[in-house]
């Protein structure tokens, strides 16, 4: 059977499934005793999530339009952009079909490439071998072990670290950079802070656009004067992109209406820096 495997950000509604999931005696004996999981714990993590969507997430699988687990995610460090994970739970009736496994492929690319994470990071008890291999099936590479960490079930055992970065998904190094960019930009948005986008730009480099009235901007300083004066007030999600030549070339929307096309930026590229930088605002379907 081939299971039609989707996430989606956890609602109100799903409190007493996520509830129920995590206390299961199949699956609350492998889950950490620092994430709460009492009805109210839980709820409020939820909420949390829906209100800075950015920072913190509850996800719920679902296989064929049934709920079948829970992920979640928080923030370690805005500056370093890394993600805990943390909190994976699969029903039972749902092991063997790969599941888990897709769900948490889906899960990396919607962190790492549209959250602009780029270092994903999580332990597992010692003696959770499925968990173990499960994070080493998926792509994650084991970084170290802290020896007799954690009391449980009557013992001391060992947490056993993973981590992935963006990198380790293998993406063309002209790809890799474009969504290193948007990452940048979008923390800005958040933030306020411009200073981390300029080290995508080469020295003399040029942003353009066309559809707006702003720039062309010459030079990484006038570039990041002009996002100091005029910042974005939106965060950019990437809907397609492909290497061209000199560069990339990639189609986007903006984070308040994620499946609506708002334009085109291309990028010339040398030296693994931004040369040049031309935004087409088209509006498009």
């Amino acid at each position: 059977m081939r299971d039609d495997v989707r996430l989606r950000r956890a609602e109100p509604s799903d409190v007493d499934f996520v509830t129920g999931l995590l206390a299961h005696p199949e699956i609350e004996p492998f889950l950490s005793v620092h994430r709460g999981r009492e009805r109210a714990d839980v709820l409020e993590r939820i909420e949390h999530s829906q209100r800075r969507p950015a920072t913190a997430g509850v996800f719920v699988i679902e296989a064929d339009g049934s709920r079948a687990g829970v992920m979640e995610y928080g923030t370690f460090s805005e500056r370093s952009r890394i993600a805990d994970l943390g909190g994976l739970a699969l029903h039972p009736d749902f092991r063997g079909r790969g599941v888990a496994e897709k769900a948490a492929r889906v899960f990396q690319r919607f962190l790492l490439l549209e959250l602009g994470f780029h270092r994903l990071q999580l332990e597992v008890y010692g003696f959770n071998e499925r968990g173990i291999a499960h994070a080493e099936r998926v792509g994650f590479v084991r970084e170290g072990v802290k020896r007799m960490a954690y009391r449980r079930h009557g013992g001391w055992h060992e947490g056993v670290l993973f981590g992935l970065v963006r990198e380790d998904l293998g993406l063309p190094p002209r790809i890799d950079l474009l969504y290193e960019y948007v990452a940048r930009h979008n923390q800005g948005v958040r933030t306020g802070d411009w200073e981390p986008l300029g080290e995508c730009f080469a020295a003399d480099a040029r942003m353009e656009f066309d559809g707006v009235a702003a720039g062309p901007y010459a030079g990484r300083e006038a570039i990041l004067a002009a996002y100091h004066e005029r910042p974005p007030d939106d965060e950019v999600r990437i809907l397609s992109a492909e290497e061209r030549p000199d560069g990339v070339e990639a189609t986007y929307a903006w984070a308040a209406a994620p499946g609506r096309r708002a334009g085109r930026m291309i990028l010339t590229v040398r030296d693994s820096a931004i040369e040049k930088l031309a935004v087409v605002l088209d509006e498009g379907p």
